[in-house]
């Protein structure tokens, strides 16, 4: 006997109907998938992403209370996705060549084909852009990843262009955003390997050398010919909005729209990700320490638009939090996005009236 479904818009969905078809957002990466049991939270989660209508089928069920905890979390059905298997190997493959490319810029006997790295780079995007993961999830879920300069500059290129596209940027503007974090931070390599690896504090002498990176880069880059928003991205993207940046200390006015870009990614992707001196960061603990002196440091338009998409990212995913408990994301406040509200234990608890209360990490 077939299975027999309908066609209804969200805001007549209810909890206990059965999804007949997997659903997916505009940009089609998926949702939810068919098969699940609607609850409250699933479908402020579609209504988050702008969906109108969906089919279900006929026969209702109760929605278990622990279904939710009873199925693996989102990251271990991401990481045993074929996409996401797939997408890591072309990232990790991507990573070689990024390495061998970039070495032949510090060589400087040796020619470098930017063009044909930013190629190869756009090919891993649409890769990525193709999956039925968000794009976010996957490099969010790679996180035990070397903490290299390259896996960085990938990094840092995909969540660009992704961050562009939030902007609503051109075409071409996209691309150029995505060579900007690509090559940001190629200064680096100029920075002796014991100290970017130092498990511990660093020395004054030693974070002066860290110092110079950015504009290692530039000049680095300055014997191509390459965009010069490209080159600024490597001079300024260690540059604060308030002038407490370096190596020139500019302000708002003096840094280029394209590095203040490439700053809030840099410091987004450095903090979600594994170091030697720390395990990766919550992305909420990112957004929060983004919260606390966002405005001075960084461009308030940009920033805001992009803490505003990485965390309503979130909506409808197993947390973790401080108190041991585990809860799952259904509302995310606009003006305070590091503390959205978490249904646990059958509760509804608002993390913004309940400050002792954090999300420690993403399961």
């Amino acid at each position: 006997m077939g299975m027999h479904m309908r066609k209804l818009l969200v805001k007549d969905l209810h909890p206990g109907m059965v999804t007949a078809e997997d659903i997916f957002s505009i940009d089609g990466q998926l949702i939810l998938p068919k098969k699940i049991i609607l609850t409250q939270n699933g479908i402020e989660k579609l209504e988050a992403f702008a969906i109108y209508s969906v089919r279900i089928e006929d026969e209702e069920v109760a929605p278990p209370q622990t279904s939710f905890f009873d199925t693996p979390s989102y990251s271990e059905r991401i990481k045993s996705n074929p996409d996401f298997i797939n997408f890591k190997k072309s990232f990790e493959d991507h990573v070689e060549s990024l390495q061998t490319g970039l070495n032949q810029i510090v060589e400087s006997n040796s020619g470098f084909d930017a063009e044909n790295l930013l190629s190869q780079t756009l090919v891993l995007i649409g890769e990525g852009q193709a999956s039925s993961i968000n794009m976010m999830d996957m490099l969010l879920n790679m996180r035990d990843y070397d903490d290299s300069t390259y896996a960085h500059s990938i990094n840092s290129a995909i969540i660009c262009n992704i961050f562009a596209g939030w902007l609503n940027l051109s075409k071409d503007e996209r691309i150029l955003a995505t060579s900007c974090g690509l090559f940001h931070d190629v200064g680096k390599l100029k920075v002796p390997e014991t100290i970017l690896k130092k498990p511990g504090a660093l020395t004054k002498t030693e974070f002066e050398a860290i110092k110079r990176h950015p504009l290692d880069g530039y000049n680095l880059l300055d014997q191509y010919n390459l965009p010069e928003e490209v080159k600024n991205a490597a001079l300024m993207h260690h540059e604060k909005c308030d002038g407490s940046g370096y190596p020139y200390g500019f302000t708002a006015d003096k840094i280029s729209f394209f590095s203040k870009m490439v700053t809030i990614v840099d410091i987004y992707d450095a903090m979600t990700s594994n170091r030697c001196y720390r395990n990766p960061l919550c992305p909420y603990s990112v957004i929060e320490s983004f919260e606390q002196d966002g405005f001075q440091k960084y461009d308030p338009e940009l920033y805001l638009e992009f803490l505003r998409h990485i965390g309503t990212s979130f909506i409808g995913e197993r947390i973790l939090l401080n108190n041991g408990l585990e809860g799952e994301v259904v509302f995310v406040n606009p003006s305070y996005l590091s503390r959205p509200t978490i249904k646990c234990c059958n509760k509804f608890l608002d993390l913004a009236a309940n400050q002792n209360i954090k999300i420690t990490s993403i399961i």
